[in-house]
């Protein structure tokens, strides 16, 4: 009996298609970044967005957490960054910080 790890289906094609599905291109260079839980990668635009010409996204490892919890984690980033606080708000694409592609939820941050 095999048995897979939802992490295997992640491809660096999968990561690039689920930054493509709200917007951002990216360029074909990632870096993947440590990260006990998730899957993290720093990714490298073919054009800016909001001046940057890199975002990391985040891969949440699926079944782990809900949505709502995800949601409330970055709703707390955000507010963070509007204190002034630092920290990294994940970027609103298409009205939303979190996101979904090929069975993973996602959020991108610059």
């Amino acid at each position: 009996m095999t048995s897979s790890h939802p992490y295997e289906a992640l491809t660096p094609d999968v990561v690039l298609d689920a930054l493509a599905s709200v917007g951002l291109y990216g360029d074909g260079r990632l870096m993947a970044l440590g990260s006990y839980e998730n899957r993290v990668y720093q990714v490298a635009l073919e054009e800016p967005v909001d001046g940057h010409s890199q975002v990391v996204a985040k891969f949440y490892r699926p079944g782990r957490w809900s949505d709502e919890a995800i949601r409330e984690e970055l709703a707390f980033a955000q507010a963070l960054a509007v204190e002034e606080v630092p920290a990294v708000a994940p970027l609103a694409l298409e009205g939303a910080t979190l996101h979904h592609h090929a069975g993973f939820a996602f959020s991108v941050s610059p």
